[in-house]
């Protein structure tokens, strides 16, 4: 079922500390777009708790142990929820992230269908063009372009740099989700053909994804987070190298089945690309698109136990491998109803093209950060966590239904845990 005529909304894919936020901010500005942020997150009904909090509250939160750099908000990127809450969100799935990620024939989940028509009625109901940014979309956006049509935004940002955000916030905030969402992501969803891609010795591990309850939920995100937090030398490799396929492989089934490609560091760098992307957006959102307040944040970390470079090097060699056997034409094929708007072999360009100047940028920085094998090791060793071992996670799931009801009690009171 198509429902373009009715809803037309405006799609954002992107990932995880790639400037995704911004670009939900920028397009907020306009009168004539209602936007939602993340709508496809696991865990969206807790945010019921913020109906309550005051933008007063919001703005003076500590609870935050490092700086994610998003000062450019004017409120809370959830007050679009909030607004729509008693209309829609009990349609709002528990836990969209990652189940079905990869759709099998291009068909996109029916309990996520009917949220996300819920949305864009809400907004349409106060004459309003809807908009979904998104960091948990990138693997469905031919699901999605099949279901609703609309204009589809890839946005995407230099991986090695992005990398480096997601050590960032470990080194600062002892945050181990954004290292271990790219090996969540390949691993609960390692059957599908894309997936395949990845050279067997490479792979990710994939455990029994289990979210029939929160407890489950929570114990099958654990055991990808612990099998993320190791102190071994091999381990940092391994995670750059998921994120590398993770944002090689993801980035092109979004591009395939996208209208434009965004590269936020050239809006940034480049005023003749930022005039360009001014021009494909201004008809879409009714206006012109301000990025004045854009700033660029480089990243760069690199590891004594690996060559980045050299890792970045074998991705390339695979997915060029796999493109020129005609296996990645076909992977992509499987995830849309319709063919796809840009051709593999392009969108494999460009993101070959932005991996280089990745690499040679990284190169050419002054400003980077060694990380050595005992350096790491610290750092592991600082943010290991009691459940990372499977037996505390065993005991755990089973009285999670008992205790996190008091933890987050605790936390709304803004005790300490």
């Amino acid at each position: 079922m198509t429902m373009t005529s009715k809803f037309n909304p405006v799609f954002v894919h992107a990932s995880a500390r790639s400037g995704s936020t911004y670009i939900f901010s920028v397009l907020r500005r306009s009168q004539c777009l209602m936007c939602f942020n993340e709508a496809i997150i696991d865990g969206k009904p807790d945010y019921a708790a913020f109906r309550t909090v005051s933008d007063l509250d919001w703005r003076g939160d500590k609870s935050q142990k490092w700086d994610v750099n998003h000062h450019f908000l004017d409120r809370e990127d959830y007050a679009e929820f909030l607004d729509a809450w008693d209309e829609v969100m009990h349609l709002c799935p528990e836990f969209p992230a990652l189940q079905d990620y990869l759709p099998r024939d291009g068909i996109l989940q029916p309990k996520l269908l009917a949220y996300l028509s819920g949305l864009m009625k809400y907004a349409r109901s106060r004459n309003k063009r809807p908009v979904l940014c998104e960091i948990n979309s990138r693997g469905r956006a031919g699901a999605l372009r099949g279901a609703f049509g609309g204009y589809h935004i890839t946005q995407y940002r230099n991986p090695l740099s992005q990398f480096g955000s997601f050590i960032r916030a470990l080194l600062d905030g002892g945050t181990w989700g954004f290292l271990s969402h790219p090996v969540t992501e390949l691993g609960v969803n390692g059957a599908h053909p894309l997936y395949r891609v990845v050279p067997e010795q490479w792979r990710a591990p994939s455990f029994p994804w289990r979210v029939e309850t929160r407890a489950q939920h929570w114990g099958s995100d654990a055991r990808y987070i612990a099998a993320t937090a190791s102190a071994e030398p091999k381990s940092v490799e391994r995670l750059f190298r998921w994120h590398m396929f993770s944002w090689l492989l993801n980035n092109l089934a979004a591009m395939s089945y996208s209208d434009l490609c965004l590269d936020i560091d050239k809006v940034h760098d480049d005023a003749g690309y930022r005039a360009s992307i001014v021009a494909a957006l201004a008809p879409e959102i009714g206006g012109t698109p301000d990025f004045s307040d854009i700033r660029k944040f480089d990243r760069y970390y690199e590891f004594e136990s690996f060559d980045m470079a050299q890792v970045s090097d074998q991705v390339v060699a695979a997915v060029t491998s796999s493109l020129d056997s005609g296996r990645l034409d076909a992977a992509v094929r499987t995830l849309g109803t319709q063919p796809a708007i840009t051709p593999v072999p392009a969108a494999v360009e460009l993101l070959l093209a932005k991996i280089h100047d990745s690499v040679s940028a990284m190169a050419s920085t002054a400003g980077r950060r060694l990380i050595s094998v005992r350096d790491w090791k610290d750092v592991a060793a600082k943010n290991h966590k009691l459940w990372h071992h499977s037996g505390v996670r065993w005991v755990a799931e089973r009285i999670y239904p008992l205790a996190a009801p008091v933890g987050r009690m605790v936390r709304r009171a803004g005790l300490p845990i």
